[in-house]
């Protein structure tokens, strides 16, 4: 909520990077992925941050996990540089490519249907990595990487399955489910259904006549036709039958099998490896009831410089994707456009704030970018935002924020509309 600034330590230095090759990221949208790499006949050396997932107990203990053998890692080169291109009125800046590649990598992001970043794990070599990491150049088994963009906010880490491995073999990801009869301990076990349909009461298990089986639409008791399995057949009953000692049984013994090494080993006594996945935050408009008397100034603000403005918006990009910005104001005569986002929760305005709304901005290509927030700006972060021609306006008063917008508007416009 915008209130009064309270004294704040001075901001660590924000450190400094070494200036990179310049590439207009304001065209990656528009470009298919492969065309930023540049395949050759290298690979990935093995990144020192790469962090290997650690097993779980499955009874809840911790264990040490052994260390994985080497990632296969596709080959790829770094991000090739694109040409520079001239400036023009209705084109944003030219910016550099952060140490990072943090925002390469919203932009690879942002291409994807679900916006997700999966992992792939091969248990062949028995380890797990995410190959959209190689399209920025970095080592695609840099998990550590992914973890600091979700740990500032810019994406969101959740689980995505547990594998369950090897007590004795933890290095070994493959392992599967094995069911025993408990009368002769053979693996040849079939499941047992027992069917019944509810029109008629005929009782039949499965392996006499299984109504699961397009096949058998027809009853063979009443003859009539079966249109709906669910509705029309009820399951009362699932047990086990052995094929080799014919014993039938409810539970049938369960074991987990080591592929690699070729063991059998309990259930409970398994150690979980946690896969995640990584998406990307939607912007949240964070307009509310208690910024009414900022909603109201800025409406008047605009309006006056002849602009349309809408609060919450949904705006559709040049990638046919849609993303939220809290206010969203276009000028009548011009077309011209400004987004205002705003930030009321970080203590400073970081990098991550500006990553937040990275791909929103690229994507809609506003003609105007600000960023209103009440807190300190971290050292470093204004110069990054102005490549991305997003000004900054900060200052523990809500009416100075009104005014330093009204100052940069009327920089560029005037009353009637005109610039």
């Amino acid at each position: 909520m915008f209130g009064k600034l309270t004294k704040k330590k001075s901001p660590k230095p924000y450190p400094k990077e070494k200036p990179g090759p310049k590439n207009d990221l304001f065209n990656l949208l528009d470009q298919p992925s492969e065309q930023i790499i540049d395949p050759k006949e290298s690979t990935f050396e093995k990144s020192s941050k790469s962090d290997t997932p650690k097993p779980e107990s499955v009874s809840g203990n911790s264990a040490k996990l052994q260390t994985v053998s080497e990632v296969k890692k596709p080959e790829t080169d770094s991000v090739q540089v694109g040409e520079q291109k001239t400036k023009t009125d209705n084109q944003a800046p030219e910016s550099s490519i952060k140490g990072d590649k943090s925002q390469l990598l919203l932009l690879e992001l942002e291409k994807l249907p679900d916006k997700t970043i999966k992992p792939v794990v091969d248990f062949n070599d028995n380890c797990l990595f995410y190959p959209i990491l190689s399209k920025i150049g970095q080592s695609p088994d840099d998990v550590s990487f992914l973890d600091e963009l979700a740990n500032e906010g810019t994406l969101k880490r959740e689980i995505l399955e547990k594998l369950i491995i090897c007590p004795t073999h933890q290095d070994a990801f493959s392992s599967s489910v094995k069911l025993y009869c408990p009368k002769c301990n053979s693996l040849n076990v079939d499941k047992l259904h027992l069917f019944e349909h509810k029109r008629c009461g005929f009782i039949t298990e499965n392996t006499e006549y299984d109504f699961s089986d397009p096949k058998n639409s027809t009853c063979p008791s009443c003859k009539r036709k079966i249109t709906d399995f669910k509705k029309e057949i009820r399951v009362p009953a699932m047990w086990h039958q052995c094929k080799d000692c014919k014993d039938k049984f409810d539970n049938a013994i369960i074991k987990m099998y080591c592929r690699q090494h070729e063991h059998d080993f309990d259930i409970n006594s398994g150690q979980f490896v946690t896969t995640y996945s990584y998406t990307l935050k939607d912007y949240e408009a964070p307009m509310t009831s208690d910024d009414e008397q900022m909603r109201e100034d800025l409406i008047k603000l605009l309006n006056d410089f002849n602009f349309s403005t809408e609060f919450k918006a949904t705006v559709k990009g040049k990638t046919g994707n849609t993303h939220k910005v809290p206010i969203f104001a276009k000028n009548n005569s011009s077309g011209e456009t400004i987004a205002v986002f705003i930030d009321r929760d970080s203590e400073e305005v970081s990098q991550s704030d500006i990553n937040s709304i990275l791909v929103p901005i690229l994507d809609i290509s506003p003609k105007h970018t600000l960023l209103l927030s009440t807190s300190e700006i971290e050292d470093g972060v204004k110069p990054t935002a102005k490549q991305y021609g997003i000004e900054i306006i900060a200052d523990g008063d809500l009416s100075k924020i009104i005014s330093h917008v009204e100052e940069f508007v009327s920089e560029k416009y005037s009353k009637n509309g005109e610039k």
